[in-house]
């Protein structure tokens, strides 16, 4: 992590990024600190290298909320829809998130920079991300490539875009729900062994906290991807593991509704489409009754546990095996870890998919305001329409408060 003297940063903008690089959509949270309210950033993961001849092509109107290019060194790239509808992007799941690390900040960036306004580059920039535990400290190397695209700058649909890296985070995905459910529990989770489930698209993470402290973690590549994959390979009949469609479909399958998969037949007669649907409703609950078994054989080995959390898109499709399993095994289960996304800030519609970027931003945000001796008087998501007491969901002024109160415990930022 880089540590800059924070006495030294002057008076100025200060943009806040929080970024979950995840393989079915990236996801930010943005704020211009301290008192800009965060906003939710997101696009689809495809990334895909071009020329500067294929961006000329494009008008500044195309890159609006949903895609962005960037230019970083000689290099540039279209993320989000675009690449994946026009230049054949890949979400790149074979490859390390970090691996596409630095063009997804900078494209995430440049939303940011749009959606606040800024338009100079007098900006002092503040990163977080969340990788998979594996990934961690590999990721941490980037921060000097990222010191030298910011100053140098980032080439976007609105301009060059620059600024200057005062802080780099990297913190394991995860984190933030773990950090959020420590505050929750009090002093009762250095006494609990608390496991942490996510369950992504590209794969599946877990940590352990012991008593308190950091004790394990693994990944997997048992994500919906793997379900996905497998639902192509074993039926046959033509369906793209990267048509998008696909885990619509799966999903309200979860739910017996198997409608979703006739657009997604290549058969022209109707009778043919039905022979596929017939296909579909065969295969699929195998598939799935598969990948739990898998899911849980690998969860069994790995830790003893007090109470865990489950979040993750792809929790919601196994949802009902997880609970009877943990309910087998006596094990509480902690859904989203408790955290309530703030429903003024769930404007994209994601939901508890952001729960664990929103979590860690707040605890990012916490460190900078001890950093900055900052006394937050108010919530980060201010909500008129419910004039209650301020709760951990969106309540940094309590949550500071808390944090005065255990001054001996571990530092936020560590």
């Amino acid at each position: 992590m880089n540590t800059p003297n924070f006495s030294q940063v002057k008076p100025g903008i200060k943009l806040v990024l929080s970024c979950d690089l995840g393989g079915s959509q990236v996801k930010a949270i943005a704020q211009v600190y301290p008192d800009g309210i965060p906003c939710v950033l997101a696009m689809s993961p495809e990334i895909a290298d071009v020329s500067i001849d294929s961006i000329n092509s494009f008008s500044i109107q195309t890159f609006q909320n949903i895609s962005t290019w960037v230019g970083v060194g000689d290099e540039y790239y279209v993320l989000g829809t675009i690449a994946k509808e026009v230049f054949a992007g890949s979400a790149a799941l074979r490859d390390n998130k970090y691996h596409y690390a630095i063009p997804k900040i900078a494209g995430l960036l440049s939303m940011a920079y749009q959606k606040f306004g800024i338009n100079h580059n007098h900006v002092d920039v503040f990163i977080q991300i969340l990788l998979p535990p594996g990934e961690v400290n590999d990721a941490r190397n980037l921060t000097t490539s990222l010191k030298q695209i910011l100053k140098l700058g980032i080439l976007t649909p609105n301009g060059r875009l620059k600024g200057k890296l005062r802080n780099f985070c990297v913190a394991a995905e995860g984190s933030g729900i773990l950090t959020y459910r420590s505050r929750t529990l009090g002093k009762t989770y250095i006494q609990k062994n608390v496991g942490i489930l996510m369950l992504g698209y590209r794969n599946a993470s877990f940590a352990l906290s012991a008593q308190g402290n950091p004790a394990k973690s693994e990944s997997t590549d048992l994500g919906m991807s793997w379900v996905i994959n497998s639902f192509v390979e074993r039926t046959a009949v033509g369906l793209s593991k990267n048509d998008s469609r696909l885990i619509t479909a799966i999903l309200a399958a979860a739910k017996g509704n198997f409608d979703a998969f006739r657009p997604l037949s290549r058969k022209a007669t109707p009778e043919g489409v039905q022979f596929d649907l017939n296909l579909f409703q065969k295969v699929l609950p195998s598939i799935r009754d598969e990948y739990c078994r898998a899911l849980v054989r690998w969860i069994r080995n790995i830790a003893v546990l007090d109470e865990i959390l489950i979040c993750g898109g792809t929790a919601e499709y196994v949802k009902k095996e997880l609970t009877n399993h943990f309910h087998k095994e006596a094990t509480p289960i902690v859904w989203n870890g408790g955290v309530q996304f703030p429903a003024p800030l769930n404007t994209l519609g994601l939901g508890e998919r952001v729960a664990d970027v929103w979590t860690a931003h707040i605890t990012y945000i916490l460190m900078l305001d001890k950093n900055f001796a900052y006394d937050r008087k108010q919530d980060l998501v201010p909500d008129p329409n419910k004039p209650r007491p301020s709760t951990p969901t969106s309540g940094l002024a309590q949550l500071r408060e808390y944090a005065k109160k255990r001054e001996a415990e571990q530092p936020l930022n560590s």
